[in-house]
């Protein structure tokens, strides 16, 4: 489980980054970032909709994966983002391909501090 400091929760927030933030799509993951700019900690919100899985054991495992990559990376992300990481994915990819994926976009996003 991620800090609660860092977990993106509210429908607004939701709703603004959808609105008002930067898309960049990988091979398994879509990633919405905004800078908030208020100097805040990052908050970071996970969504993995039915179209992904019916089972609900499969949309909580791509969760989990998520929030334990993000939980290796908090130290490297910039201050003050609001992160939305989507799976677009149908089918099982393995940790390692999420992994990837997701590095991928933070680079694309610029959101790792530098020498990241």
């Amino acid at each position: 489980m991620l800090p609660k400091q860092y977990r993106l929760r509210q429908r607004e927030d939701f709703a603004n980054i959808y609105a008002n933030g930067d898309r960049f799509r990988g091979a398994h993951l879509m990633l919405r970032a905004f800078n908030n700019k208020d100097g805040s900690c990052t908050q970071i919100g996970i969504v993995v909709s039915k179209k992904v899985s019916k089972l609900a054991v499969s949309r909580n495992r791509f969760k989990r994966q998520l929030r334990a990559i993000f939980r290796q990376l908090l130290s490297q992300l910039n201050d003050g983002l609001q992160i939305v990481v989507t799976v677009t994915t149908q089918g099982q990819p393995s940790y390692q391909q999420i992994c990837d994926d997701l590095h991928i976009l933070l680079i694309k996003a610029k959101v790792l501090k530098h020498g990241s």
